[in-house]
């Protein structure tokens, strides 16, 4: 089951060609997710909106599993260039290849804090990079 079939698709979850598109990425290769949220406008404060807490405490142990892990995550402390107040909080998640991002996707648990996710956001961009941590010097 996929976001499609639960009527998520919108602006704030990936298209279905946008998930069929991770079939198409070098199939052994490392991965990270970016992900980059704003919180609803409506909570005066969504960095202590239970829907955010649920869904925080949730992700990490499914992450694990999948032998996946949170590199970093943040709240925005200071936009230094672009648009101001654009988003709230940045994560950064490694996949050990995209299959496991795609099995990660179709678990149900996942797909069920996703709901829980979107009750605190208010916009998501997420981008699918190569990982080239260890391409240059010092790593």
């Amino acid at each position: 089951m996929f976001l499609g079939r639960m009527g998520l698709y919108d602006e704030i979850e990936p298209t279905y060609d946008a998930l069929q598109a991770i079939k198409k990425l070098p199939p052994d290769d490392p991965i990270i997710v970016l992900s980059l949220m704003r919180f609803r406008h409506d909570l005066a404060d969504g960095r202590s909106d239970a829907a955010w807490r649920d869904y925080q405490d949730g992700i990490g142990p499914v992450l694990k599993e999948y032998g996946a892990k949170r590199v970093t995550n943040g709240i925005v402390a200071l936009d230094l260039v672009g648009p101001k107040g654009q988003w709230d909080v940045v994560g950064a998640f490694w996949y050990p290849n995209p299959k496991v991002l795609w099995r990660f996707l179709s678990d149900e648990r996942v797909l069920d804090l996703i709901k829980i996710r979107r009750k605190a956001a208010d916009d998501v961009t997420m981008m699918i990079l190569t990982d080239q941590t260890n391409a240059f010097a010092g790593g």
